[in-house]
C-alpha cells in the first residue's frame, strides 16, 4: 500500500492518523503542516517515508519506527519544533539520516538510531538545541556538513570506524568540553567544531589525509604527537 504525494497536506483539521496495517510507502510532504495531536504508529510493513512528509508538524511529539523501515526522506520532520522523542529499532535497515531530517526539532531530547546506521547527512540534526546526549553506532562512516549544527550535546563519544566529518558538523555545540578524533578518522572539515566556545581540549592521535581550517577556537588546546601533521597545523593556525 501507497500513500500517495501530498494528499493530506497543510490539512491543519487532521489531528490523529491510523495508518493501514499493510502500509509500505508514505509518499512526499503527505502530511507536512498537518497538526497531529497523538503519535502517528508505523506498521511493521513500513519500507519507506519520503520528502518532508510530516514536515511542519508543530504537536507531533514522538516518532517510532519500526525494524521494516530502510529509507527516510530529506527534511522528513523538519521544523517539527515540539518532536521531543525519536526511536529508529535497534535492527531498523535504515543506513542514513538524510538532509535536514530532523532540522530546527528544537525540543528534540531523546534519539535512539539504528545499528547499521552509516550516514548521518548534512543539516540532520541543525540546531536541535535540547538534544544534549546521543550514542553513535559503531557502523557510523561519516558525520555532514553542520549536522549537529548548534546542537546542546554535552558529551561526544564518535565511533572508532568514523572516516569523515564534514565542514562545521559540531559548529557551536557550546555544551562540549574535551572530543577525541579515533584514528579511522581520514578527513576532518573546516569549522567541524569552531564556536564550540567550551571546548578545552580536542584530541588526535594521528595525522588525517585533510584537515580543514579552524577547526576549533584558538582558546581550544589541540593534543597531539610532537612532529606530527596536526602539530605543524597547530602552530599554523596559533
Amino acid at each position: 500500500l501507497f500513500i500517495d504525494d501530498k494528499c493530506f497536506m497543510s490539512n491543519g483539521r487532521i489531528k490523529e492518523v491510523v495508518l493501514p496495517s499493510h502500509c509500505r510507502i508514505i509518499g512526499k510532504q503527505v502530511f507536512e503542516g498537518c497538526q497531529f495531536r497523538k503519535q502517528v504508529v508505523f506498521p511493521k510493513t513500513l519500507v519507506e517515508i519520503k520528502k518532508r512528509a510530516f514536515a511542519e508538524n508543530h504537536n507531533i511529539r514522538q516518532a517510532a519506527f519500526p525494524a521494516s523501515l530502510e529509507k527516510i526522506g530529506a527534511q522528513c520532520y523538519r521544523e517539527c519544533n515540539n518532536l521531543k522523542n525519536v526511536r529508529f529499532d535497534l535492527a531498523s535497515r535504515c543506513r542514513e539520516i538524510p538532509e535536514a531530517a530532523f532540522d530546527s526539532c528544537v525540543h528534540l531530547t531523546n534519539v535512539t538510531l539504528p545499528e547499521r546506521l552509516q550516514v548521518i547527512q548534512n543539516r540532520a540534526f541543525y540546531r536541535c538545541k535540547d538534544l544534549k546526549k546521543l550514542v553513535l553506532p559503531n557502523s557510523l562512516r561519516a558525520i555532514g556538513d553542520e549536522a549537529f549544527y548548534f546542537c546542546g550535546l554535552e558529551e561526544l563519544i564518535l565511533p572508532p570506524n568514523l572516516q569523515e566529518l564534514g565542514d562545521s558538523a559540531f559548529f557551536r555545540c557550546k555544551n562540549l568540553r574535551s572530543v577525541f578524533i579515533p584514528e579511522s578518522v581520514k578527513s576532518i572539515g573546516r569549522w567541524v567544531f569552531h564556536g564550540c566556545s567550551r571546548l578545552e581540549y580536542l584530541e588526535v592521535c594521528h595525522d588525517p589525509e585533510y584537515i580543514g581550517p579552524w577547526i576549533v577556537n584558538k582558546s581550544c588546546t589541540i593534543r597531539c604527537y610532537k612532529g606530527s601533521k596536526m602539530d605543524a597545523y597547530c602552530k599554523e593556525y596559533g
